[in-house]
């Protein structure tokens, strides 16, 4: 038998588990590399369909829900925490999307008005003498005046600030949630001037006061913030600050949060800040004539009057809480409400509707079939409540 010669020696136990444990980590690493490439592909295609559905513009919608409804002539709305406040002369109801009663309560008001802070609600009979508070589960308590009623504004601890009003002075008065009476503070309409507008702060220890001011035949403002906490109970009347504007009138003022508020003249918007002693912040300056202002969360929205033809019947501004302009855009629309929504920006007139997302996308403009009584962001992509006064409907934009 010839003899075999062996080109390469038998490796053996050893040099077999090398080989192995070099194959096994090249597996690995290309096993690894795959699965980086494959995570790639895909956030890459997540970034790419996120980037197209928030630049994505639509043009027609589908209704999703309907449910029919009857309400009164005079009916109002307000959108609250994704439900529905209805309220009228007759009374106030939170209803969800398919108008199915969270809480109601009836009373008789002629004039009602309503301020909203996070889950608590403040209902109040406009130069009448009663208030309702509410919160998620319905009625918390109920207050009667003495005095016409002005103004109210709720905190979101359920603190309600009161202005009242009588010949010769003005009245604030502070209620805790079961309707105690906290504090009082008195304005001299010859000293103080008359109070056009207040604001609660969220955490309801600081309120915002633009009073009227006419010196020397001319008009101007003062905006005061009052601090009935421990720190408002070293200063005189609890006043802990105070600015006067001459020949500038500021009919709103606004608490967006427990420490920042925004004052909102012909002019522009003040800002101050500050978690005991407001300060003066920033300013910003328009020059068009404001038609129209309304808040978000962390934002302040102003509709001006436009240039007209291409140039567009209104420009709409929005700004967040350092003044800066956030969106700007221009419109035609016919417009009877402006509101932010969450994030959107929502126009609407009689039967049309304009909706733009916070960077500014016009994400559906178009018409509807009835008379819109409100509209607002509800939850899911692309999807809104509409409230018509005969029904209401949940359409999802397409």
């Amino acid at each position: 038998m010839a003899n075999i010669m062996q080109l390469h020696p038998p490796k053996g136990p050893e040099g077999d588990m090398k080989e192995y444990k070099q194959k096994l980590i090249r597996h690995r690493a290309g096993l690894g590399a795959r699965f980086f490439v494959v995570l790639a592909v895909i956030l890459g295609v997540c970034l790419a369909i996120y980037f197209y559905q928030r630049n994505r513009s639509y043009t027609d919608y589908e209704v999703c829900v309907t449910v029919e409804r009857s309400d009164t002539v005079n009916t109002q709305y307000a959108e609250y925490n994704g439900k529905l406040l209805k309220y009228s002369r007759d009374g106030i109801s939170c209803v969800d999307a398919q108008n199915k009663a969270v809480w109601s309560q009836t009373y008789t008001m002629q004039t009602p008005i309503v301020d909203i802070c996070q889950n608590e609600v403040v209902v109040a009979s406009q130069q009448g003498n009663e208030i309702y508070v509410f919160d998620g589960k319905g009625l918390q308590t109920q207050i009667t005046t003495l005095l016409p009623i002005q103004q109210v504004s709720v905190s979101a601890q359920g603190v309600t600030a009161v202005l009242l009003n009588d010949s010769t002075y003005a009245w604030i008065y502070l209620y805790d949630k079961e309707g105690n009476q906290l504090t009082e503070a008195r304005c001299s309409l010859e000293e103080t001037g008359q109070p056009l507008s207040i604001s609660l702060s969220s955490d309801g220890t600081k309120l915002a006061v633009s009073y009227l001011q006419v010196q020397e035949g001319t008009a101007g403002s003062c905006v005061v913030f009052y601090n009935f906490g421990s720190v408002g109970s070293n200063f005189v009347d609890k006043i802990v600050a105070s600015k006067v504007y001459s020949d500038t009138l500021i009919p709103k003022v606004k608490y967006l949060g427990s420490s920042q508020c925004v004052a909102i003249s012909g002019e522009g918007i003040i800002y101050y800040e500050g978690a005991e002693i407001p300060e003066e912040q920033h300013t910003v300056t328009v020059e068009k004539e404001i038609r129209s202002i309304f808040f978000g969360e962390n934002r302040v929205g102003l509709i001006l009057e436009g240039e007209g033809g291409d140039a567009g019947r209104y420009q709409l501004r929005l700004y967040d809480m350092k003044g800066n302009l956030v969106l700007s855009e221009t419109s035609d629309l016919d417009y009877r409400q402006a509101k932010l929504s969450g994030k959107y920006l929502i126009l609407y007139g009689a039967n049309e509707c304009e909706i733009y997302s916070d960077r500014g996308v016009l994400k559906y403009t178009g018409s509807f079939d009835s008379e819109i009584a409100d509209i607002y962001k509800t939850k899911g992509l692309e999807r809104y409540v509409l409230v018509f006064s005969d029904r209401t409907e949940e359409i999802k934009l397409q």
